[in-house]
């Protein structure tokens, strides 16, 4: 595109545009015309209006390419006051390409929301009568509507001699209207709940389309009962701006942005709907007509006591397993491109669905649920597994001569059986639609693990924890803990985490230490605890500003103290001023004054850690200590070992 002349249109010639016509390769698009200026041509208001028309429809169009939606903001909720809502800043395009614009959120009655046949009656484009404002009752869209209007009058000039002077407005103003559309339904529905999820069928399952206008942008579904907000739907109409572009071209059974809705507009639903059952399992029947091919579950739907459920119709094969909390969303997209799970159809429709209930699992406690259960996946059978009355005449025939099998419920003393009765009874779990694809798990066994540089790593982390003091503290662990604990335990100390931090190793080893049974399944819920989500940023913190990390005496007492990690938390969010008295707290000794560096000198002798007074910045380990020059005034710390060869009390030369 050329930058400094404008458009790169080519210009045809008169006499080519014709033989262009004729030959039919000469496509006119009747709303792009603008007027041609030229010196001495007759100005008329016409001629402007005109060419206010066609950079308006080029805008137009331009704003249709990039899809329509809601771009950011525009938030629906119920207002403070009665019979109100409050629509929150933001903007959008309509499906027509036009912008619609809050700069401010808004606080509106809805006695004073007029239907969008009601507005077109004023602009004085329909006659439609007024219905009373306070009968208003069924579902409505509540979307914004671009409008424009004149305002500024100014003086008029005649055309003509004979002419007189007049006031015309001067100027088109461009504004947002708030208009509530009447949503069609059978109005069959005898509740409001019943009406919200036959109109989520309707646009998410069965794609009808309700003849919303093209020049409106919805923002949200609203069920009124005398003008009174009963419920608030914004997923159920509102779309995302961009949301169908990150589509696969011609795949999955819905766009995706009509697929994030129904997966936002399904999770508000079940929220509301378990409140109002109080923490009570229901059908889901009771309550949705179809089900989005994932989503979230109510509270209560598996019963721990025998691993039943009634959620789902009993005709639908349903699994229970775990996920890793951070996979969760992955997998849950992918289940997008998936059909819903039609709640109406029939027994033989219904036993071809397989539905697979997820518990997520934070990251670092995984290794140790996992190794709690004897399998990743347990079957949930119905709450009433018998349907006499869907039964078939040969499966009654069946029943006569087979005996039952006896399900064995759950036992409690179990691991795996109680794991899986705490997993059940999560508040977040999720279900995702299950492809229909054969496959069998046919491996059986137990895995091993296997490192390859074991003897390396061993002599290296007794290395490590002889200049910090802890070698016998490890040895003792390790003499006691079963071969596979052991194991933990030292990968657990030999991860890059816990060897940048003696503090957070001091902490894992007296961890380990108050086990009573040192077995893998304790060692992996230990190292579940320490390697939880910001755990060891306080002690991070308060090694960067003493010599906690070098002091044997320091990390015995981090060591033996139960409530480390309260005080852990405390110093990840203390000023730094204060982590002077929450270091002293947490190691029991008084930190080294400011006024000299401690540098630890475990290089040179790895089974002794002494402390060297100096002047000026060194470089240990593998940390530089850098700042000013300082002259020691002061004695070292209580406890600290003078190096020998050492003046007076903190006033000669380190060597």
């Amino acid at each position: 595109m050329n930058l400094v002349k404008g458009s790169n249109r080519e210009r045809i010639a008169p006499e080519d545009v014709a033989a262009l016509r004729q030959a039919g390769a000469l496509v006119q698009d009747a709303r792009r015309e603008r007027p041609r200026w030229f010196d001495g041509r007759f100005l008329a208001a016409r001629d402007l209006i005109r060419e206010q028309q066609y950079f308006l429809t080029r805008e137009a169009d331009l704003g249709k390419a990039a899809g329509s939606g809601v771009a950011v903001g525009l938030a629906v909720s119920e207002g403070a006051a009665a019979q109100s809502l409050v629509i929150g800043a933001g903007h959008g395009i309509t499906p027509s390409g036009e912008l619609v614009l809050l700069h401010s959120s808004l606080t509106v009655r809805l006695a004073d929301i007029p239907r969008a046949e009601q507005l077109t009656a004023r602009f004085g484009l329909g006659r439609l009568p007024q219905p009373p404002l306070r009968s208003r009752n069924g579902l409505f869209v509540l979307a914004l509507r671009p409008v424009e209007f004149t305002a500024n009058p100014i003086g008029a000039y005649p055309t003509s001699i004979t002419g007189q002077r007049t006031v015309e407005d001067g100027d088109i103003i461009e504004a947002t209207a708030i208009v509530l559309v009447p949503w069609p339904d059978d109005g069959n529905a005898q509740s409001a709940d019943e009406r919200r999820a036959k109109a989520a069928r309707a646009i998410f399952f069965d794609g009808v389309d309700r003849g919303v206008s093209a020049n409106l942008l919805p923002l949200a579904m609203i069920a009124l009962a005398n003008n009174t907000v009963e419920w608030i739907d914004a997923p159920m109409v509102r779309r995302e701006l961009g949301a169908n572009r990150s589509d696969l071209p011609g795949l999955g059974f819905a766009p995706h942005a009509l697929r994030l809705a129904y997966l936002l507009q399904h999770q508000a639903h079940v929220a509301d709907a378990a409140q109002a059952a109080n923490g009570r399992s229901f059908p889901a029947a009771s309550h949705f007509s179809a089900l989005p091919p994932a989503g979230p579950l109510p509270p209560a739907v598996i019963n721990p006591t025998d691993f039943t459920q009634g959620y789902f119709p009993a005709e639908i094969d349903v699994d229970f397993s775990i996920i890793p909390e951070d996979e969760l969303p992955a997998l849950i997209e992918e289940s997008l491109a998936l059909p819903g799970i039609d709640l109406g159809a029939a027994a033989e429709t219904l036993e071809s669905t397989s539905v697979l209930i997820l518990a997520p699992v934070p990251r670092n406690e995984w290794r140790a649920v996992v190794a709690r259960l004897t399998s990743l996946r347990r079957a949930v059978r119905p709450a009433a597994p018998n349907l006499i009355a869907a039964r078939k005449p040969l499966e009654i025939l069946q029943r006569i001569r087979l005996p039952r099998s006896v399900v064995i419920p759950p036992d409690p003393t179990s691991p795996s059986d109680a794991e899986w009765q705490r997993l059940a009874q999560l508040p977040g779990l999720w279900f995702v639609r299950r492809r229909n694809i054969a496959y069998r798990e046919d491996l059986a066994g137990t895995a091993l693990r296997f490192a390859g540089a074991d003897i390396i790593t061993n002599d290296r982390l007794r290395l490590r924890l002889d200049g910090l003091g802890l070698r016998n503290q490890l040895d003792t662990l390790l003499e006691r803990a079963t071969p596979a604990a052991g194991f933990e335990l030292r990968n657990l100390l030999a991860s890059p985490r816990f060897a940048d931090s003696p503090a957070l190793t001091a902490a894992a080893i007296g961890e380990f230490s108050r086990v009573p049974d040192l077995d893998q399944a304790s060692a992996l819920r230990t190292a579940a605890t320490l390697t939880g989500s910001q755990v060891g940023s306080g002690l991070s913190r308060i090694e960067r500003g003493s010599n906690v990390g070098s002091d044997p005496a320091a990390l015995q007492g981090i060591a033996n103290r139960t409530d480390w990690l309260n005080l852990d938390r405390e110093a990840a969010v203390a000023p730094t001023e204060s982590l002077s008295r929450i270091g002293s707290t947490l190691t029991g000794t008084a930190l080294p004054a400011t006024g000299f560096t401690v540098v630890p000198s475990i290089l040179t002798t790895p089974l002794r850690n002494t402390t060297t007074v100096v002047e000026r910045p060194v470089v240990t380990d593998t940390r530089i200590s850098t700042g000013p020059v300082l002259r020691a005034t002061q004695a070292p710390a209580e406890g600290a070992q003078a190096q020998p060869g050492a003046k007076g009390k903190g006033k000669g030369k380190g060597k």
